[in-house]
This record gives structure tokens, C-alpha cells and sequence, in this order.
């Protein structure tokens, strides 16, 4: 600019977040700061200026922050990104001194106003706002924290690290002020700001067909009363809008999205207007008249949006990058002008060539049918809308030539594609012609030019003198024109801008800095090659290398040339040129130097004043140069060092030798005269420590003595009256109970004899007459049998509850086994004070003598005590030995049954295998009971141990628990000292040992497991069922309450992948009561997730007690576990499911279809001679059918499934038998007659029967295609009221599965041949219904179940029990439900004495 007078501009660019705002920052922090000294020459550039700087300069430095806050927001590539494009001309007199500045800008993002992605703010201003106001100056305009604003927290990003809002706002306001914007002015400002933030917050409600907004709605009111506008008329035309015709006005409603859409365009509306009124007065008050007048140049400086391309591209992705089109299109041009009058200068031989121009995508859009012009068209149409603006765009644009930069996708009718020169860019449509109408309701401008806020209409001049001075601009002439200009496009304005910033860079000298990001994660020091390689290609600087490297990159002057790489050549040829040679001495000496170390010379041109080199010249040149110094320095090095290091080394030696001398002689003295000083100070310390030693013993043990003595006897005397007087009462409440329980018993017994005695002898006579009555029939003895098993079952049933009554008794009689033992302890004890005290009888007073009269009457009591509690164990005694005879009669009763039922295996013979079953279990009870009564009876004989599962786990080994009652081994401590936190330290050092506790989990608990046996004799409790899950329960809650989610996440994956594995390879015998077993425990295992997520979103108090993120990621962690609970229910269901249909599928056939139950009904076999041969070796029975659905239902009743999944397996078992059996059935022929029917209807009935027995009354529906088959082959079918009859009662079986039963029936010796009539009927029937062989089976279900426990409700939680059966040998986990058992006994007493505490504060 000084040198040749002319104006010039520095067009920063690049990619968000590269730095183009902080280069822009120093550019004009260094024109500001750079001043002449007195004697006209620059000043350096390194000293420090600013404290000189005129107000001028400081109001132009103070422009940025206010832009920056105003204009730039944190996006997920930048912190400080520009959202505006902005150039800023810094204004010179003819001094060359600084008077004054100009800034435009171009195309704000507004739309940032209302909506911000992820990780995203809203411009920076509200943010400095909100932390740097006090809290009156918030109270006043209704603010709080950005967390309760809309526009602020879409993004969930308020905050940015390292940066404090409330010191950028401070120097915000300092920057106002600078620019003479005062206090006052300020307040108005942030006023209108805070009701932009209210006016986002309006809840507008949505009703069917329009939307609804109250004038009164709070946000409303607040937003009103800060602009100064009516809130009635604005929630009026938030909600309608107005259509102006050439006769009248229509006012219209709106629904709710456009309704909101009306809100958010009048607050893009005023801010849009209050950014351009900042920018209008920072140009008045740095450029006002005077300054303009003395205008001589000026330096540009563009800070503009780099190219820009994310997964979905808007209307401002497309104006940045048409802007970034015109730049790089201006920016080759300069590059390849200045390369090519370089060479034209030089007068070298050079061929121009052509460069990549990108002109056809700026006409793509710019044009008459360009991108913007069919946007402006569409945007102004009343009905104009994205999609008929996007067809128009492929009926234009989707040809020749424009096809070569626009595409259209593949796929879908929203996007387009344009080729920048960077890379392909698609644009989704979805807001274009919105965004580009850019404009604001009728009904809202009435309302803002009614406003009564002089800020707000100080502002809303602005763009009424934006807008006059654009329609002075347009041509006078075409009224068709200025009538457009009175709302222009945003799109044409951007245009109209640009096309402006082109001619103004033309008409200045351009400079150009490109910005280059290093990586993603804007993080320092780190390089990524890939992206900067992209920037450099997408900012054409790779372009502008290529031309470069077309022709000559590196260029040297003559003399440059000589001075570096005349080492190259003899010093002969060139000491006398370096000396003081003229230029062609110069000349020649390069050329010497050329012509010796360069072969093909091509590879340079020779110009005027310069030696131009290709590409890779300059390092074939350095190459030779540093090979030619290296070996002049190695000789002078080698030759020096050796003279140096030789010296050195000589001195070190000799200092070494007497250093050495020195250092051991000092050590060995020290060493001697250390151990001297050690063993003196042994001896002295060992008679010290000796003295202190015994009289501190002394002094302590008679202390404790004392004390102990002192403690003993006072805790003696007190439990002595303790046990004094609950004797006394017990023995009271003993015989008054007894006595009254004793007198109602036998009143009752002697009543009920006498009834049951009448009822009995009535209905035994009714029974048998009706027994007579029903001998005769079948039906009579299959009821029989089912009231034999029923009879079985209750005597069971009856003989458990004997049993667990012995059991308490039994238990009774232990615990007063062990009362006998401690008062015999304590008897004990007295006479040995007794005898105590009779030694000291002479020496004792007169009080003596009474306490020893006392400590005797207490002994006397207690021995009464005694003899009552021996009397009381024979009463136990004998209603033990009543228990056990009516045991026998029990079991005697059994053997009177077993007896009845092989008198009739005939017909009862599905009851074998069940009474085999019974008598098995009846033996284990026998072993049971034998067991406990030798335990108990050893028991009584000794002292009890303090933890009881404990002792029986060291008697008894871990095999012999195969056929007993487990019991637990875990065994809390009540002790007061209990630390809570030495227990959660414990805890976590053995959650957090992953290995040992994964080991013993999977190994020990899951797959080293023995199922308990499950049957109808079966008496286990919920804890002996479910306890794996409950185990994994109690390590999954202390995992999540002690914070490691992160090993629950990999201890859950083990645990699933464990449980899957175990019932995938089920086979045989284990299949049924294996997968109901972990079907129940992982029920249990989903029920408490999914009660444990219920409970987190229910819990207000998690809430506060954590962030909402740690909240938001504890709750989806539990939503993950509990969709892989579900997931694992499911699939073990599945898997039981195939494999049970798999085992049925080998009997099914043999024993519904085929098996002849029903004797005296026997049909020949007819299959042939080879079905016979291959056909499988064992031949089942209806009593194995019957036996397998008695293991499920048994197994699943054991393990306490729920009824409804109990009745929907079952269920799902008849449905695959019916349809299996079906489609066999109807496939066999010769085999279907009148005797078959009979025998598979005896075998259908016995299972339908065997559902009506266990409650399953709907099973006979699930049966139908068997019933209604049998029923058919029963029936007659010879005449065709036969068959209307068939078609009646079989009305499940479809026309094509009667036909093909009828026509595959056989007939036999006795019975009448089916007429052709009739066959040829029912195949009619079947032409009528557009029957189809895919009708003739009934479908099977092919492996996917519907999951059962979708519609059972959850089980309940209250308090997981910790138990561990005794034969598992898991020490880890044993000690981890302790640690558990006693954290949560040791909370309970903290809150126990906290509750104490509250209510002794009370009282």
C-alpha cells in the first residue's frame, strides 16, 4: 500500500476451527499496534505499542469481542467459530495513519437462535449474560441459569472448558462502552435479550387441527413487558396469520408446528435486526463523515466461513459454500496470473497451461435457472414449498450441460448434489425456501412498530434504512423488479453482497492466508496427515502447487546462487569472483557450477536476474553442498578431538587414583566407628525397654483384674434376676396354655368323632350305591384310577406336613436341650461362687452372710427351674413318639393304595410309573426323618455350636446332601462394633477381584450346581429354588452401590453367556427340571432389574444425590442389563421349548397313534413289511406321554413358575402333540378304521383328562384335530347325511383333511364298503372351498415361542435373604453375603439408634 498506492485486502480462510478468527485477531492487532518512529522508519515489530495507541486503533481492536459475542458460538469443530462472514476495512489517511474502519458482514446464521445440535450453544452473548450479571440484575429480567431456557440447552453443552463467560461478558461491556454504547444503552440491549430467551420458552398448545396460546402465559407476559409490546396482540399472531388479497384480508389459523414456527421467526427477526444495528454503529461511530472525506486506502481484512460439508447439509452449508466458489475461483486466478508474468519477466522458455476452473458451479448457481434463481421463484409463490422446488431443480438443472455439477441421488426426492471444487456436497431440501423467505408475519411487524421500547425501535430502523437504501440501488425503470426488492430473498441479498466483496477484492491486491486445522479433537500437538491433506485440497493451495510444479517452484538470484554452492567447484575459480567479480563473473561462475553438477539441462532455464530450477533441484544442490562440508569437518574433527580427549583423559586418571585413595580410607573409618556406636546404644536401649516393659505389665494387669472381676460379677447378678424371672413366667404361660389347649382339643375331638362318624356312614351308603350303578362302564374305572392318584397325592401331601411338624418339634427339643445345658452352666457357676463364698465366711460381715442366704434361694430356684424343663422335654418326648405312629399309619395308608392300584394295572396302568415315583420319595422321607432324629438326639447330648451351619457343614461331607434339606452357612454378626466401612473396603477389594469371584460363579454356583430334585413329594422352599439368583442379585446390588459398573457390566456378560451355555447342552433326563430351574432363576434375575429400575425412577432422593448425567448413566445401565435379562429369558425358553418338542416328537406318535391301550378293541398292524424294519427299535405308551407332561407340570410347579407360564407350556406342548400326531395320522394308509378311532380316542381322552386333573380344564381345545379325527373314524359315512353329520361335529377339520381321511379310511369285514356317491361328495366339498394340499396339515411351530413372561407381573422385592447351601464350596462368595448380611444388620441399628435418638430429642 505505501510502496505502490493501492488498496489491498487479506482474505483469511479455511475450515472451522482452523484459527481464521484469531488470525483475523492479530492482522489488525498488528495494524493497530505498528506506529513510525520519529525518523520515518517502521518500528519493531516486537515492541510493545499498545499503551501508545491512539482511540481510534483501541475502538477498532474492541470491535472483536463485540462481533464475537454477538456473531460466533461453540460448534462441535470450534469453540469460537463465526456463524457471520465478516470484512473489515481499516481506513489510512495520506499519513499513513489510522482514522478510521468499515465493517460488513454477510449471511448470520439466525437459525442458530432457536435450534443448536448436539454439543452446541446459541451465540456467546447469553451465555456471558446469564454467569457474569448479578443476581438483582438477573431478578429484574427474569432470568436463572441457561438450564432453564430453550434456545440455551438443545445442545447440552452451556458451558465451554477453559472459558469463563462472566470475564468474557465483563470485557464485552468494556468494549461497548469503548465504542460509545453506554450503561443504560447496555441495559436496553440485554433487556431485549432476555426477552428473546422468554419468547423461546412460550408453550404454545397443539389442539386437533390449530394451535392455542393464552395472553396470560407467564414466559409471555415477561417477554412483552421487556419489549414493550401488547402480549394480546402478539399471542393473537403467533397462533393465526394474515392473508392480504386485492379486496380484503383473511386471517387464518395455524397449526401448532407452524405456530412455532411464527414464534421462532419473530425472535430470529429482532435479533437478526439488533446484530445489524451493532454493526451499523460500530460503522457511524468509527467512520462517521469526517473520517470518510479523508479516506486516501485501506486494508481489508475477510474473515469468512470455510468450506463446509456435514452428514446433512442446509440452506447455509449451501451459501457458505457458494461464497467459498467465488473465493477459490478469484484466488487461482491471482495465484496463476502472478506465476505467469514471473516467467514472462524472466524471459525464459515456458508453456502456458491451463488450470482446474470451477466456473461452471458458479453459473450452476448463480444464472438465470440457476439454484438461486429457482429458489427465489419458489420462495416467492404463496404455496410455494421444498419439494416443488426441488423437482423444478431436476426438470432445469438434472441436463446438459448442468449435469456435470448437479446430480441427482440415486435414491429418495429431498436431496440434490453439487460438485464443488472440493468435493461432492448433497443438500437435504428440508428448510430452504423457510429459510430463504427469511420472513415475519404481517401481524407480528404491526405489533413491533406498535412497541414502546425506544431500544427496540431504534433497532427496527435499521432495517427500514437497509431496506430503502436497496430499493435507491434498484433500477427505477422495472417496477416489476422494485416491487420484489420490498422483500428480498435472503438468498439474492447474499448474492447481491458477494458479487459486491468480489469487485471490491478486484479492485484491491490481494493476499491470502490459509488456515489449516492439525485434528478433530482440538487438542495441541497432535498432526493428523489425512485431514490436513483434505484442507489443503479443499482451500486450493494443492492446486496452486500443481501449478507451481508445472513450471519452475524454485527460483535463485545469480548471486545467491554463487554464494551458497561455490564450495562446489575448485577454489581456484572462485576465490577471485567472491573477492570482487562483476555480474558476469558471477554468471559464469554459476554456470561452471551447473555444468558440473547437473547432467541434463533441461532440468533449469537461465533468465535475466534469476536461475529457475524444477521441482527436486534445490535438494540435489543441498545434497552435494552438505557431502562436501561433512568431509572437510570429519578431517579437521578427527585430528582435534584426538589431541583434546588424550589430555583429558590423562588428568581424569590421576584425579580418579587419588580420589579413590581418599574415599576408602573415610568409609572404613566410618564403618567402624558406626558399628561401635550400635552395639553401645543395643545394650542401652534393651535395659531401658526391659524396665518400662514390666512395670507397664504390672500396672495394666491390675488394672484389668480388678475391672474384670468388678464387670463379672455385676452381669452375673443381673442375668441371674433376668433368668430368675423369665422362668418364672415361662413356667406359668406353660401350664395355663397347656391346660386350656388340652380341655378345647378334647371337647372338639369328642364333637367331630361323633360327626364324622354320621357323615361317613351317609355317604359311604350313597357312594356305594353309586358304585353298583357304575360298575359296568369304563368311563367308571378311569375315574377311579384319577381319584386313587388324587387320594395318593393328599396322603403325601399329609405325610409332608408330619414330617416338618416332627422337624419343629424336633427343634423344640433341641433348644430346650440347650436351655438345660446353660442352666446347668449357670448351677454350676453359683456353687462354685458358693463355695467361694464359704471360704471367705470367716473373715465375712453380716451383709456377706445375707447375700450367700440369697445366692441359695436362687439356686433352689433354679433347680425347680430345672426339674420343669426335664418334665417338659418327656411331654415332648411322648407327642414325638404320637408323631411317629401316626407317620406309620400314613404310611400304611400308602401301602393299602399302592396295593388297590396294582389290583387294577389293567386299567390303571398310566398310574405305574407315578406310584414307582411316591414310593421312592416316601423311602427318602424315611432316610430324612432317620437323619434328623439321630442328628437331634446327638444334638441334645451336647453343647450347641454358635453358628449351626457351620457344625453341620464339618460333620456331615458335601456328598451327603444329595437327598436333605440344605441349609444355610451364612452367619451375621450382632456385634456393636461393626464397621461399615472396614466392611464396604472389604467389599470392594473382592467385587473389584474379578477373577477369584468370576471362578467361583461360573464354576462353582452355575455349572458345578445340583438341581434339587423336583417331583410331587417335593417340599422346597423359594430360598433352595432361587438362590443362584439370588447370590448374583446380592453382587450385582453391592457392585452398583459401591460404584463398579464397569465389572458388573463384564461379571453380567460372563453370568448370561454362562447360563445359555448350561442350558443349551441339556440333555436326556436333565432337560425338563434343569430348564424350568434356570428358567425360574433368571425370571428372578429379570424381576429384580426390572424392580430395581422401577425403584431408581421413582427415587426423587437418587436424583439430587447425583448429576443428572451420572443419573441419565446409571439408569440406561440398568436398562441395558435388564433388556439382557429379557433377552436371556427368552432365549432360554426357546431353547427348553425345542428341546422338550424333540424328546416328544420320538413318543409322540408311537404312543398316541400307534399304541393300543384300550383292550378288548385291538386292530391288526397293517404296515408293511419294510416300515416295520426301519422303524424305531423302542415302542412308547400313553403312560410315558403321561409321565413326561407330570414331569413338567411337577418340575415347573416345584420351582415356583408362575400359573399363567405353567398353563402356556403346557399349553404349547398338547398344541405341537395335537398337530404332530394329526399330520401323521392323516398321512398313513391302510391303518385308519373303526377300531384305531376307538383306541386314539381312549389315548386323547386320558391326556385331555389328565389336564381336567391339574386344572388345565381348557386342554381338551388344544386336542381338537385328535378328537375330532377320532370322532370321524367312529362315525358312520355311508350315506350323505353321514357325512352332514361329520361335517357337524368335526367342523375344526377343513374340507381337505376330511376327504383325506375318508378316503384313506379302511374298511373293515363288518362293515359297509363307502358308496363312490359319497366319496365323490366330499371331494366336491372340497372344489367348493378352494381347498389346496397346503390345507391338509396342521402347521407345527417352527422353533420361535412367544414369550410367556410378558404378560406375568414382576416378583416381588423386600429384602433378598442370604443364603448359600452348605455343599457349595465357594469361599469367596461365602464371604461376600456375609460382608453383605452384616453391612445391611450394621445400617439397620445405625438408623434403629438414630430413630431412638430422634424420639428421646422429642420427648
Amino acid at each position: 500500500m505505501k510502496l505502490e498506492n493501492q488498496n489491498q485486502t487479506i482474505v483469511v480462510s479455511g475450515e472451522s476451527g482452523a484459527g481464521k478468527t484469531v488470525s483475523a485477531k492479530y492482522i489488525m492487532r498488528y495494524f493497530a499496534s505498528v506506529e513510525k518512529t520519529h525518523d520515518g522508519e517502521p518500528a519493531l515489530a516486537g515492541s510493545d505499542h499498545k499503551a501508545d495507541m491512539s482511540d481510534v486503533e483501541k475502538q477498532i481492536l474492541a470491535t472483536n469481542p463485540i462481533t464475537e459475542a454477538f456473531g460466533n458460538a461453540k460448534t462441535t469443530r470450534n469453540d469460537n467459530s463465526s456463524r457471520f462472514g465478516k470484512y473489515l476495512e481499516i481506513l489510512f489517511d495520506k499519513s499513513r495513519s489510522i482514522i478510521g474502519a468499515n465493517v460488513r458482514t454477510y449471511l448470520l446464521e439466525r437459525s442458530r437462535l432457536v435450534f443448536q445440535p448436539l454439543n452446541e450453544r446459541n451465540y456467546h452473548i447469553f451465555y456471558q449474560m446469564l454467569a457474569g450479571m448479578s443476581e438483582d440484575q438477573k431478578a429484574a429480567l427474569s432470568l436463572s441459569s441457561a438450564e432453564d431456557f430453550k434456545y440455551l440447552n438443545q445442545g447440552g453443552a452451556t458451558t465451554i472448558p477453559g472459558v469463563d463467560d462472566s470475564l468474557d461478558f465483563q470485557l464485552t461491556n468494556d468494549s461497548l462502552a469503548l465504542i460509545g454504547i453506554d450503561e443504560s444503552c447496555q441495559s436496553e440491549i440485554y433487556k431485549i435479550l432476555a426477552a428473546l430467551l422468554h419468547i423461546g420458552n412460550i408453550d404454545i398448545a397443539a389442539t386437533r387441527n390449530d394451535a392455542q396460546l393464552s395472553s396470560d402465559e407467564p414466559n409471555l407476559v415477561k417477554a412483552c413487558a421487556l419489549l414493550g409490546i401488547d402480549a394480546g396482540s402478539f399471542a393473537k399472531w403467533c397462533v393465526k396469520k394474515q392473508i392480504t388479497t386485492r379486496s380484503e384480508k383473511i386471517i387464518t389459523n395455524l397449526n401448532h408446528q407452524q405456530a412455532l414456527v411464527a414464534r421462532d421467526s419473530f425472535a430470529k427477526y429482532i435479533y437478526s435486526a439488533l446484530f445489524d444495528w451493532l454493526v451499523d454503529y460500530i460503522n457511524a461511530d468509527l467512520c462517521p463523515p469526517q473520517v470518510k472525506e479523508n479516506i486516501n486506502s485501506f486494508i481489508g481484512v475477510l474473515d469468512i466461513y470455510g468450506f463446509e460439508h456435514f452428514e446433512k447439509n442446509s440452506f447455509e452449508q449451501f451459501c457458505i459454500n457458494y461464497a467459498n466458489e467465488k473465493l477459490q475461483q478469484e484466488f487461482n486466478q491471482h495465484v496463476f496470473k502472478l506465476e505467469q508474468e514471473e516467467y514472462v519477466k524472466e524471459e525464459i522458455e515456458w508453456l502456458f497451461i491451463d488450470f482446474a476452473d470451477n466456473q461452471p458451479c458458479i453459473n450452476l448457481i448463480e444464472n438465470r435457472m440457476g439454484v438461486l434463481a429457482l429458489l427465489d421463484e419458489e420462495s416467492r409463490l404463496p404455496a410455494g414449498n421444498d419439494a416443488s422446488w426441488i423437482e423444478k431443480m431436476y426438470q432445469n438443472l438434472d441436463k446438459p450441460p448442468t449435469n456435470k455439477v448437479f446430480k441427482k441421488p440415486r435414491f429418495g426426492q429431498t436431496k440434490f448434489v453439487i460438485s464443488h471444487y472440493a468435493l461432492d456436497v448433497t443438500y437435504d431440501m428440508d428448510g430452504f425456501i423457510e429459510k430463504n423467505r427469511d420472513t415475519v408475519g404481517e401481524g407480528h411487524l404491526e405489533v413491533l412498530k406498535t412497541a414502546e421500547n425506544e431500544m427496540l425501535q431504534s433497532i427496527l430502523s435499521v432495517i427500514e434504512k437497509n431496506a430503502s437504501q436497496l430499493e435507491t440501488a434498484a433500477p427505477a425503470a422495472n417496477a416489476r423488479k422494485s416491487i420484489a426488492l420490498k422483500k428480498p430473498t435472503l438468498g439474492s441479498l447474499f448474492k447481491n453482497s458477494l458479487i459486491e466483496l468480489m469487485t471490491t477484492i478486484n479492485s484491491t491486491n490481494a493476499h491470502y492466508i490459509r488456515c489449516i486445522k492439525p485434528n478433530e479433537q482440538k487438542k495441541a500437538w497432535e498432526f493428523d496427515s489425512l485431514m490436513v491433506l483434505s484442507q489443503l485440497r479443499a482451500c486450493g493451495v494443492l492446486e496452486t502447487i500443481r501449478i507451481s510444479c508445472a513450471g519452475f517452484p524454485t527460483r535463485w538470484t545469480y548471486e545467491e546462487f554463487a554464494d551458497r554452492y561455490h564450495i562446489l567447484v575448485p577454489s581456484d575459480d572462485w576465490i577471485k569472483v567472491m573477492c570482487g567479480g562483476d555480474q558476469k563473473d558471477v554468471m559464469g561462475l554459476c554456470k561452471q557450477i551447473l555444468a558440473s553438477a547437473v547432467d541434463e539441462t533441461q532440468k533449469y532455464q537461465l533468465g535475466n536476474t534469476k536461475i529457475f530450477f524444477k521441482a527436486g533441484m534445490l535438494a540435489h544442490f543441498e545434497k552435494l553442498r552438505s557431502q562436501k562440508l561433512h568431509d572437510a569437518a570429519v578431517m579437521i574433527q578427527k585430528n582435534l578431538r584426538k589431541i583434546y580427549y588424550r589430555k583429558q583423559y590423562l588428568q581424569i586418571r590421576e584425579s580418579l587414583v587419588k580420589l579413590q585413595a581418599l574415599f576408602r580410607g573415610h568409609i572404613t573409618r566410618a564403618a567402624i566407628q558406626r558399628e561401635k556406636e550400635t552395639a553401645a546404644a543395643l545394650r542401652l536401649q534393651t535395659a531401658a525397654r526391659a524396665i518400662n516393659a514390666r512395670r507397664n505389665f504390672r500396672n495394666a494387669q491390675t488394672a484389668i483384674l480388678f475391672i474384670q472381676r468388678t464387670f463379672r460379677g455385676r452381669m452375673a447378678r443381673k442375668h441371674l434376676d433376668e433368668m430368675r424371672v423369665e422362668r418364672s413366667a415361662l413356667v406359668l404361660q406353660k401350664h395355663a396354655r397347656g391346660r386350656a389347649v388340652r380341655k378345647e382339643f378334647a371337647e372338639k375331638r369328642s364333637a367331630a368323632v361323633v360327626l364324622q362318624s354320621y357323615i361317613r356312614r351317609k355317604l359311604a351308603v350313597k357312594q356305594l350305591l353309586q358304585l353298583k350303578e357304575e360298575a359296568k362302564s369304563v368311563n367308571h374305572l378311569t375315574e377311579v384310577s384319577y381319584k386313587l392318584e388324587n387320594k395318593v397325592i393328599e396322603l403325601t401331601q399329609s405325610l409332608t406336613g408330619k414330617i416338618q411338624e416332627n422337624k419343629s418339634l424336633t427343634a423344640e427339643i433341641s433348644k430346650l436341650s440347650d436351655l438345660l445345658a446353660q442352666s446347668s452352666a449357670a448351677t454350676d457357676a453359683l456353687v462354685a461362687r458358693e463355695a467361694e463364698a464359704k471360704a471367705l465366711t470367716a473373715t465375712s460381715t453380716a451383709a456377706q452372710q445375707v447375700e450367700i442366704a440369697q445366692l441359695d434361694r436362687e439356686l433352689a430356684a433354679i433347680k425347680a427351674e430345672y426339674q420343669a424343663a426335664e418334665l417338659k422335654i418327656e411331654e415332648l418326648t411322648k407327642e414325638q413318639a404320637e408323631l411317629r405312629s401316626e407317620v406309620q399309619r400314613n404310611i400304611e395308608e400308602l401301602t393299602a393304595a399302592k396295593e388297590a392300584l396294582v389290583k387294577r394295572d389293567t386299567i390303571e396302568i398310566d398310574l405305574k410309573a407315578h406310584i414307582e415315583q411316591l414310593k421312592q420319595e416316601l423311602a427318602t422321607l424315611h432316610a430324612q426323618q432317620k437323619v434328623a432324629l439321630s442328628t437331634k438326639t446327638r444334638a441334645a447330648s451336647s453343647k450347641r455350636h454358635s453358628s449351626a451351619a457351620a457344625g453341620f457343614a464339618a460333620g456331615v461331607s458335601a456328598g451327603s446332601f444329595d437327598h436333605q434339606r440344605p441349609v444355610s452357612v451364612i452367619a451375621v454378626s450382632n456385634e456393636d462394633n461393626t464397621d461399615i466401612e472396614s466392611i464396604n473396603d472389604e467389599l470392594f477389594q473382592l467385587l473389584r477381584n474379578s477373577r477369584n469371584l468370576h471362578r467361583e460363579i461360573i464354576e462353582g454356583l452355575l455349572k458345578g450346581l445340583k438341581i434339587p430334585p423336583a417331583g410331587v413329594a417335593a417340599d422346597l422352599t423359594r430360598k433352595e429354588v432361587l438362590f443362584p439368583a439370588r447370590i448374583i442379585i446380592i453382587i450385582i446390588s453391592d457392585m452398583w452401590r459401591i460404584g463398579l459398573t464397569k465389572e458388573s457390566e463384564e461379571f453380567l456378560g460372563e453370568v448370561l453367556a454362562a447360563i445359555q451355555q448350561i442350558v443349551s447342552t441339556l440333555k436326556d433326563e436333565e432337560v425338563v427340571p434343569n430348564g424350568a430351574f434356570w428358567l425360574s432363576n433368571t425370571h428372578e434375575l429379570y424381576s429384580f432389574v426390572a424392580y430395581a429400575q422401577q425403584t431408581i425412577i421413582g427415587n426423587d432422593a437418587l436424583l439430587h444425590e447425583m448429576s443428572q448425567e451420572e443419573f441419565d448413566e446409571y439408569l440406561k445401565l440398568v436398562e441395558v442389563v435388564k433388556e439382557d435379562f429379557e433377552l436371556l429369558l427368552y432365549n432360554i425358553y426357546n431353547m427348553w421349548m425345542k428341546k422338550m418338542e424333540k424328546d416328544l416328537e420320538k413318543k409322540a406318535i408311537s404312543a398316541v397313534v400307534i399304541s393300543q391301550s384300550l383292550p378288548g378293541f385291538m386292530a391288526p398292524d397293517s404296515s408293511p413289511f419294510l416300515a416295520k424294519v426301519f422303524s424305531q427299535g423302542v415302542q412308547y405308551k400313553m403312560d410315558d406321554i403321561l409321565l413326561f407332561f407330570n414331569s413338567v407340570y411337577w418340575s415347573l410347579k416345584s420351582y415356583f413358575i408362575e400359573e399363567e407360564v405353567l398353563k402356556a407350556v403346557i399349553i404349547e406342548l398338547l398344541r405341537f402333540v395335537d398337530a404332530l400326531c394329526f399330520n401323521d395320522l392323516i398321512m398313513r394308509r391302510n391303518f385308519l378304521s373303526w377300531k384305531r378311532g376307538l383306541q386314539l380316542n381312549y389315548n386323547v381322552t386320558r391326556l385331555e383328562e389328565w389336564c381336567k386333573g391339574h386344572d388345565i380344564h381348557e386342554g381338551s381345545v388344544y386336542l381338537c384335530h385328535l378328537l375330532q379325527a377320532a370322532k370321524l373314524l367312529q362315525l358312520r359315512k355311508n350315506t350323505m347325511e353321514d357325512i352332514e353329520i361329520i361335517y357337524e361335529i368335526c367342523y375344526l377339520l377343513k374340507p381337505t383333511q376330511t376327504q383325506k381321511l375318508i378316503s384313506q379310511y379302511y374298511v373293515a369285514e363288518y362293515e359297509t364298503p363307502i358308496s363312490p356317491e359319497v366319496l365323490q361328495a366330499v371331494a366336491d366339498k372340497v372344489k367348493s372351498t378352494d381347498g389346496s394340499n397346503d390345507d391338509l396339515f396342521e402347521p407345527i411351530s417352527e422353533g420361535h415361542f412367544d414369550d410367556p413372561f410378558q404378560n406375568v407381573a414382576l416378583r416381588p422385592f423386600v429384602r433378598v435373604e442370604a443364603y448359600v447351601p452348605a455343599w457349595l464350596s465357594l469361599p469367596v462368595i461365602r464371604r461376600v453375603v456375609e460382608l453383605v448380611a452384616k453391612n445391611a444388620s450394621a445400617q439397620e441399628s445405625d438408623q434403629e439408634k438414630l430413630s431412638a435418638a430422634e424420639t428421646n430429642g422429642l420427648a
